[in-house]
Formats: C-alpha cells, structure tokens, sequence
C-alpha cells in the first residue's frame, strides 16, 4: 500500500506448530482535515478454547473504533484532543470490551492479549505508540535497528533489574510469561510519542518472528512487502514454532 508521504505492507502466517493464529493485525486509513491519519496495530492473543484469537480481535477492533471516532469527529471541524489522550482511550476500550466477553462468556475468562497500537499522522510524520505486553516496535534508521517498546514479560523485568542477561532471557523456560497484557486485572499500558523522518521504518512484530529472526537479520532493499515475506519465510524455515505477523511503515 502506498500513500503520499507511507509506504505500508504486511504479512502473517499461522506458522507450522499452531492450529489457529492468535495473531490479529490492522492497518487503517482516516480521512482528516489535515491528511491521512494512519493506524497500524498488532495483537497476540493468550488462552484457551480460541479466546486468544478472540481477544486479539477484541483489542485490535476496539483500538480501531476509537481511533476511527476521533477522525470523525475530527472530519466534522471540531476541535480535536491530543493524540495520546485518544491512544489511551482506545487501549482502555479494548480492556473493556475483552473483560466484559469474559464476564459473559465463561469460558472465555482470563483470556487476554499483548497489543502494540501506532496512530501516524503522515502529513508530519509523527506518531504516537500505544504497547503493552511483547509484541514489539522497532525503527530502522540510518542502517540500524533501535527496540521502541520495553516487554512487560518477567524476563525482560529481570533483565533491566541486572538479574538476568539478555541471553539468559532467552534460554529461561519463563520467557513468555508476561506481567502486563490485556484481560488482566489493573493493566498498564505505555503511551509514548515518536518522530519519523523519510526513509525511516517503522515495524510492529510479534514474538513469531522476532524470537526466531532477529532484528539484526531484517534486511530492506527496494519494496517493503517483499522484505517482509523473505523475515517470515525466514522464520518457517527455522521451525515456525508460533504465530508470525508483521506490519512496516516506511517513511517518505
């Protein structure tokens, strides 16, 4: 997909070892005044019984509506609120929305879901971020590879805390056990703003194909669908031990 000033692209696979894919992505465009304001999330969904998949799609389409109702409201004159305020909103809704699937639901309960949310508006190149859980966001610039988001897992916890080393991290049988997500009680999300500048890339992934395929290993030459394709074939042939999903925005 190309616009103005984005060039966006994404792939996802169900992987070889899963039945279903608790993976959930979007990339939405919003007419507003002032240009197109862009929305690229991931999600990867925890729990039994399918309601992983469910709370990735609850999360996914609850950051949409409240982003969708804000370019709306904006398309009508009115004056708008800032960014963040309405990351936050959108993050809260989704909290919500799987809670109450859970209450009506039984079986459903607990479920939850790890969502990395980025509302751009293209005609300056910002961004706002939205993360909780470990999907992740990374830009690429200068020919480098920088983490945006913390992980809310214990592994990464004890990591900042000196505890662990990062290869430590990832040899721990408890790497993938998380301390913030979704459909937990008493969430708490990061909210952060971040500027862009042309031929800069901006990447959402889940733990499919980061954990398997190292940023390191990210190459982009020429079109951005294309790079995407080869990680997560990378990423099958070393075992496609999980689901795999991927979204890029490359800056003009």
């Amino acid at each position: 997909m190309r616009l103005a000033r984005l060039e966006i692209a994404t792939e996802s696979n169900i992987g070889r070892r899963r039945r279903n894919n608790e993976d959930f992505h979007r990339v939405a465009i919003y007419p507003t005044p002032a240009g197109n304001l862009v929305l690229l999330a991931v999600a990867d969904g925890m729990g039994g019984a399918e309601a992983g998949e469910l709370a990735s799609k609850l999360a996914i389409e609850g950051v949409s509506s409240a982003v969708k109702s804000y370019a709306e409201h904006t398309a009508t004159g009115r004056p708008g609120v800032g960014l963040s305020l309405v990351m936050d909103k959108a993050f809260k809704l989704s909290q919500r929305r799987i809670l109450q699937e859970g209450e009506r639901v039984p079986s459903r309960k607990g479920m939850g879901t790890t969502l990395t949310a980025v509302m751009l508006t293209e005609w300056n190149r910002q961004a706002v971020i939205g993360h909780v859980g470990d999907t992740r966001a990374y830009r690429y610039s200068s020919g480098r590879w920088t983490l945006l988001t913390q992980d809310h897992s214990w592994v990464a916890q004890q990591v900042r805390q000196g505890v662990l080393s990062a290869e430590q991290a990832e040899e721990h049988p408890w790497k993938h056990m998380l301390t913030q997500a979704l459909g937990l009680s008493d969430v708490k999300h990061d909210i952060f703003s971040v500027n862009f500048a042309p031929g800069e890339v901006l990447v959402l992934a889940t733990d499919g194909l980061y954990g398997l395929v190292p940023p390191e290993e990210w190459i982009i030459t020429g079109d951005l669908q294309s790079a995407l394709e080869s990680w997560v074939a990378k990423a099958l042939m070393r075992g496609g031990t999980d689901n795999i999903t991927v979204v890029a925005a490359r800056f003009r």
